[in-house]
């Protein structure tokens, strides 16, 4: 393995102990949102979109009233057994399981440590323009995130589901995992949840694609009361 490469594993390694944000999927989820990586309040809460993107999209799919973020929903309804099929048949994962982002890290010290592993990884994020870069770094740190990523995608290769991949970063990473099942679906073209993008009218059609698939999956879901 390459050198840098093989420290690019070991710093994701260290990293994840103490950043990492799980996935929460549960066996009946069959609406799954791909983001792109935690941040500040998905760190605090554990839990995917759990900040004020989370709370746009859980505007959109359940009704104004519901401006709780996303994340912390699915999560205690999870963790508490609670059975309500609106959350339950969501599913909720990044990318790249730890922050992308030097300042969600808070001042820690291991941003200063891997200073240099920090730029290529912002610089990844940053230009999801592109499949191949023209700086080897970068390429390597494309291929360690996108291994990573296939290695729980595959996890879902056999259950038939909506896979909602959310922004460029999300789009693009899916297209390069190149994993494809006969039993999902795909709904292209939904944009990272942040800054309200779900609220603007250019993305009313492929939003209303997202809210119908959460009602027919909601209905054929056989447990648990709805929110």
């Amino acid at each position: 393995m390459n050198a840098l490469k093989e420290h690019f594993e070991k710093v994701f390694d260290q990293l994840e102990q103490d950043f990492y944000v799980k996935s929460w999927i549960s066996q009946q989820a069959r609406l799954i949102f791909i983001l792109e990586s935690p941040h500040v309040q998905e760190l605090k809460y554990g839990a995917p979109v759990s900040g004020s993107s989370g709370a746009t999209m859980s505007k959109n799919i359940f009704g104004e009233s519901y401006g709780k973020p996303l994340g912390r929903m699915v999560m205690k309804n999870s963790k508490e057994q609670l059975g309500r099929s609106s959350l339950s048949v969501i599913g909720l994962m990044n990318i790249c399981g730890v922050p992308m982002q030097r300042k969600a890290y808070g001042g820690h010290k291991v941003v200063q440590e891997q200073s240099e592993f920090f730029d290529v990884l912002e610089a990844v994020r940053s230009n999801n323009q592109n499949d191949v870069y023209r700086s080897q770094d970068w390429n390597l740190m494309q291929d360690v995130i996108l291994r990573r990523f296939q290695e729980r995608l595959a996890r879902y290769i056999d259950i038939p589901c909506t896979m909602v991949p959310c922004g460029r970063f999300a789009q693009k990473f899916f297209r390069l995992a190149n994993m494809k099942s006969d039993l999902w679906q795909v709904i292209d073209g939904v944009p990272h949840p942040s800054y309200n993008s779900w609220d603007r009218q250019k993305y009313r059609p492929v939003i209303q694609k997202v809210q119908e698939a959460f009602f027919q999956h909601r209905e054929n879901f056989s447990e648990g009361d709805h929110i």
